[in-house]
C-alpha cells in the first residue's frame, strides 16, 4: 500500500483533466488544495472498500456499560465500523449483540459512540475499520491499496467535472470510478489469503477486472 503519494496519484488526475484544472483556482497551490480535499472526500466515502484496519489499545471491562476503547491512549475517533472484540487472555471472541436489550455481548449504537457491553470481564481488544487518514499535503501517504487508484483517481476527476457543471463528463468519471470498485473490494478479499495450495487465475478474475 501507499506505492503513490497524494502528489504523484493527483500528478495523474491533472494528466486527466488538464483542460479543466484552471476552473479549480487561479495557481496551481489552490488547485492542489482542491484536488486534495477532494481526494479526501473520494477517500472517506469509499472507507469500507478501503478497508484498513485497527486494533485498539487493551481495555480492561469490569462491569456491564459503555466503555471507551483507545488507540495510542487517546480515544478512537475514526472508527467506520467494528469488526469484532476480542479476550486477549483466552483469545475467544464476544459475540455482538443482536439487539441493545439482549443479555450478552457487545452492541453499538453509531459510529464512534461508546461501546456497550453486557455479562463479559476482562481485557480486550477492539478490532475495527478506520477511516483513511485525511489528506493534507502532496507527499503524505494515501490510504489506499495500488488496486483501488483507478477507482480514486476516476473519482477525483468527476468532481473536478461538477466544477465546469459538466455533468455528462463526471457521470462517465463516475462510472468508470464504480468499475474499479471490484479491484478495490478484491484485494481486501485476497489479502485474508487463498485455500490451502492458493488460487490460480480464473475467468472469474477477468470479469473483476472489467468492473464485473
Amino acid at each position: 500500500m501507499n506505492t503513490w503519494n497524494a502528489g504523484q496519484i493527483l500528478t495523474v488526475v491533472r494528466t486527466i483533466n488538464k483542460m479543466d484544472i484552471d476552473y479549480l483556482g487561479p495557481d496551481q497551490s489552490t488547485q492542489d488544495q482542491t484536488l486534495i480535499q477532494f481526494m479526501n472526500v473520494a477517500l472517506w466515502k469509499l472507507a469500507r472498500l478501503m478497508y484498513n484496519t485497527e486494533i485498539s489499545d487493551v481495555l480492561t471491562v469490569s462491569g456491564d456499560g459503555p466503555v471507551t476503547f483507545q488507540k495510542g491512549q487517546a480515544a478512537i475517533t475514526n472508527m467506520f465500523e467494528p469488526l469484532r472484540i476480542i479476550d486477549v487472555n483466552t483469545g475467544s471472541e464476544m459475540p455482538k449483540r443482536p439487539a441493545y436489550t439482549s443479555a450478552r455481548g457487545w452492541y453499538c449504537e453509531a459510529p464512534n459512540r461508546k461501546i456497550d457491553i453486557r455479562g463479559f470481564t476482562g481485557d480486550f481488544e477492539l478490532h475495527y475499520i478506520r477511516y483513511p487518514r485525511q489528506v493534507t499535503k502532496s507527499d503524505d501517504p494515501v490510504d489506499c491499496p495500488e488496486s483501488g487508484y483507478h477507482a480514486l483517481i476516476n473519482e477525483i476527476s468527476a468532481q473536478v467535472k461538477l466544477v465546469k457543471n459538466f455533468y455528462e463528463e463526471s457521470a462517465a468519471a463516475q462510472t468508470a470510478a464504480q468499475a474499479g470498485y471490484p479491484m478495490v473490494t478484491q484485494a481486501a478479499i485476497s489479502a485474508r489469503g487463498p485455500s490451502s495450495g492458493g488460487n490460480p487465475p480464473s475467468l472469474r478474475d477477468v470479469d473483476r477486472a472489467r468492473g464485473g
